[in-house]
């Protein structure tokens, strides 16, 4: 078909549709129609309580999937995708390892699983019939939950925080991240800096007069080591002004490019606490590096990794990402086995998500499927065969192949902060620009969401507003 004109009838659940569609065809070639011109119908006949998803060639029927519904909304909505994608894989002949499960946190699902006493067969079924999970991904999903667990707790009084610092030396092309270059914004990095302490400091004390316990602490970004050591040591002071930085459980910085990394501004870290860095190559492939953006060669990132061993952190990780523009099987070799040298602690495996906001899509950006699928399972191998395990997982959408983002670290070598973000289990208060405040309400199963503002300058001007609604929101958990 060269375009897919779809047409609903009986619901209007267009988003979850799509979803499913896109995953077997561009979205510039899928359409939404109110007439009779379609080839693809997705239908709910609450009076036979059933959902199909019909595909037409030429006005004749070709092939029709049905699922049985029930009167419960979200049973409906998976019944819809679970006939379209069911009718579309067989039309089309492509696999979709992880079923309906788009921009989901499949672990989720297993825990809840776990919490109605299912036993693990029993649950690898329930993701094979329920969400057309392959059988690989389906134990995949039960062991990262299994290793995960032990870190879940419960407590309605525990909260981790997470800094946003919104800077970088450059940006990368795929990047779609709230991040601005730090070179010549010198003023508004001062602004942020002054405007980020507040928001720690009213938060904090509110925290402690509440009598939460803070949990893992995680600074991401952007590149939080973009800012000068005397920055980072401004933020440090902060924090540690107002809770024992050495008593979290964790204490996580995204170290990050090591062309923004030296000696100085890692000492400083380590002096405050600072339990955890991750250093992120993205690729060992010096060609590449200058491809996406990157001000450094693979050099820079074996110097910055043993200036970090020496002083003695134990344990960084290291993200890469599959999929990264002009690399083949034997670039993803070339980086494991460099990789496989330095023997971090940890190891990200990410699968290209080509953002709306990168300049990647900007430019129309794709790659083959199953070139990514080869050069994933050769990263994977390898950090098996280093001995390491996974921890935490996710999904997103726009992935250039239907994979997965898995974190594999070696013995209790977990990030605690990025299990609970991916669990939801644990209350998040966020700082910066963009970042974001989790509630968590255990008794009630809910989540409610609170959102700083994106733009550095609007996150300045209204910093109180910001500070005002977080604390809002986190009065309500009581």
């Amino acid at each position: 078909m060269e375009m897919i004109k779809v047409k609903l009838e009986g619901h209007d659940y267009r988003y979850e549709v799509f979803q499913i569609v896109s995953l077997f065809y561009n979205k510039s070639e899928i359409e939404f129609v109110e007439d009779d011109d379609f080839n693809v119908k997705s239908v709910v006949d609450y009076d036979n309580k059933s959902a199909k998803f019909k595909i037409y060639e030429n006005n004749s029927l070709k092939i029709c999937e049905d699922y049985k519904i029930t009167d419960d909304k979200k049973q409906i909505k998976n019944a819809i995708k679970l006939t379209a994608l069911r009718a579309l894989k067989n039309y089309t002949g492509i696999n979709i390892p992880w079923g309906i499960l788009v921009g989901i946190r499949p672990t989720k699902i297993v825990h809840e699983c776990y919490k109605s006493k299912l036993k693990d067969e029993d649950i690898i079924n329930y993701l094979l019939s329920n969400y057309d999970l392959s059988l690989e991904k389906a134990i995949l999903a039960l062991e990262v939950a299994k290793n995960e667990s032990k870190y879940l707790t419960y407590n309605k009084k525990d909260i981790s925080l997470y800094i946003d610092v919104p800077f970088c030396p450059s940006r990368c092309i795929y990047c779609s991240f709230t991040s601005t270059p730090i070179k010549g914004n010198e003023l508004i990095v001062n602004q942020y800096i002054n405007a980020l302490k507040k928001e720690i400091r009213c938060t904090l004390n509110f925290l402690k007069n509440k009598g939460f316990r803070i949990d893992t602490i995680y600074i991401g970004g952007g590149t939080p080591t973009s800012l000068s050591g005397d920055n980072l040591e401004i933020i440090f002071n902060e924090l540690g002004s107002n809770i024992d930085l050495f008593k979290v459980k964790e204490f996580t910085v995204e170290a990050g490019r090591p062309d923004s990394i030296d000696c100085e501004k890692l000492k400083v870290l380590k002096e405050y606490g600072c339990s955890r860095i991750s250093i992120n190559p993205q690729t060992m492939n010096d060609e590449t590096l200058k491809r996406i953006g990157r001000l450094h060669d693979s050099k820079d990132i074996v110097d910055k990794y043993y200036i970090a061993r020496n002083l003695g952190f134990d344990n960084i990780n290291m993200d890469i990402i599959i999929g990264l523009i002009g690399e083949n099987s034997n670039d993803v070799k070339n980086t494991m086995e460099k990789l496989k040298e330095l023997s971090p602690d940890s190891i990200t495996i990410h699968t290209m998500a080509v953002k709306r906001a990168s300049y990647l899509n900007e430019r129309g950006y794709k790659a083959k499927s199953d070139e990514i699928d080869s050069m994933y399972d050769i990263a994977v191998n390898y950090v098996k065969n280093m001995g390491m395990y996974p921890y935490y997982m996710y999904r997103q959408k726009n992935m250039v192949s239907p994979l997965e983002n898995v974190g594999y670290c070696m013995k209790d070598k977990e990030c605690i902060y990025n299990i609970q973000m991916i669990a939801e289990n644990i209350s998040i208060a966020g700082f910066g620009p963009g970042a974001i405040t989790k509630l968590v309400f255990i008794d009630e199963n809910r989540i409610e969401r609170i959102s700083n503002v994106k733009d550095i300058k609007e996150y300045v001007t209204r910093i109180d507003e910001m500070i005002e609604k977080k604390l809002k929101g986190l009065d309500m958990l009581f």
